[in-house]
């Protein structure tokens, strides 16, 4: 959020000066002033590792994306900095605070990170709750969960630290994150809990067991870095070497900051497996509620015919179709994701309409 009376003032302290120009640098703009959302002035995922690597090395403090959303402007930032370590609170990202409503809680896609999700969160409107969910095993001495259903029960504890009570559990997922937002909707309702929106951004109903061993290198060369690189010498690289490989040609393409951490690509390229695995060991179960699959309308990139809803239809009580711009990797960038923003708003605010009072 912007507060206009403070927009120009450029830093109380060397710490606040020098991150208002990293700001400036990066987003490449002089009207930043230290209340500013990072992301509400344009920021988004490539520029917000180019941030922290930015505030690595004036600093010598390294942040997560966690951190970043949960302080995103230059004077909540500089708070993280004078105290000289980053702040952690588990998997949960507060990414807007919202001033009334139930809350959203949107959770990871196969990558892990919840970087993609504050600017759905601003096209629902600046006073929509939204929280967001990381997934465990990328920060260091972590280990990742190995089940869905792990994930998902681990996500609703950690859920519970935050959720007002008597309130509708409304969620939201991208890809993978829809297959989770499925399950912790699914156990909450057999607890007797009130489910609101269950909103699938272009999930499918299941993922079939790849026949390639190196589907997770390809998806983040090709959407994460977006490199082409011969995948059968890379899998001849050990994971240490590999990592450093795709640091030097991302830094090269301009899509990594020089000082992005090696380690750092490993533990990203080492989560997208993980997610990818417990996404084809699981096995869907019956929902008796409604889910809301938000479809979109360029398809070229589907192989085949794909149901209109995915196949939720089968599996859920009744599937609501709605759709948005792009296609699966476009919906949620700009000029695509201000429709999706403002769809998902129209929907929960649908579905808290025709709620029962608790």
């Amino acid at each position: 959020m912007t507060h206009p009376e403070t927009t120009s003032v450029l830093g109380r302290d060397g710490v606040e000066l020098q991150l208002t120009d990293i700001w400036r640098r990066l987003l490449g703009r002089d009207d930043v002033g230290i209340h500013d959302d990072f992301f509400s002035l344009g920021g988004h995922s490539l520029l917000a590792i180019k941030l922290t690597v930015e505030v690595r090395r004036l600093f010598q403090v390294d942040l997560t994306a966690a951190d970043l959303l949960s302080a995103a402007t230059v004077a909540e930032l500089a708070e993280i900095v004078r105290g000289g370590t980053a702040r952690r609170q588990g998997q949960l990202v507060r990414v807007q605070q919202g001033s009334g409503g139930s809350p959203v809680y949107a959770l990871p896609p196969v990558s892990g990170t919840v970087l993609l999700y504050p600017p759905i969160a601003r096209a629902m409107g600046l006073d929509q709750p939204f929280w967001a969910l990381q997934s465990l095993g990328l920060l260091p001495g972590e280990e990742p969960l190995s089940s869905l259903e792990e994930i998902a029960e681990h996500f609703i504890e950690q859920l519970r630290t935050v959720h007002p009570d008597g309130a509708p559990w409304n969620l939201i997922g991208y890809s993978m994150g829809g297959l989770l937002a499925y399950e912790i909707a699914r156990r909450l309702r057999e607890r007797g809990e009130r489910v609101g929106l269950v909103g699938l951004l272009d999930t499918r109903i299941t993922v079939e067991p790849s026949g390639d061993p190196d589907f997770a290198l390809r998806a983040l060369l090709w959407r994460g870095l977006r490199l082409e690189l011969d995948v059968d010498w890379l899998r001849g690289l050990d994971p240490g070497t590999r990592a450093q490989v795709l640091v030097e040609r991302a830094v090269a393409a301009g899509t990594m900051p020089a000082d992005f951490d090696a380690d750092r690509l490993r533990r990203m390229i080492d989560m997208y497996q993980h997610n990818l695995d417990a996404l084809t060991a699981y096995e869907i179960k019956p929902y008796d509620g409604p889910v809301t699959v938000f479809r979109v309308t360029d398809r070229s990139l589907e192989d085949g015919t794909l149901p209109e809803d995915l196949g939720w239809g089968e599996v859920a009580e009744q599937a609501v179709v709605v759709d948005v711009p792009g296609d699966h990797f476009t919906m949620v960038e700009p000029g695509q994701v201000e429709v999706l923003g403002r769809r998902l708003r129209e929907q929960l605010d649908t579905v808290s309409a025709a709620a029962p009072a608790s």
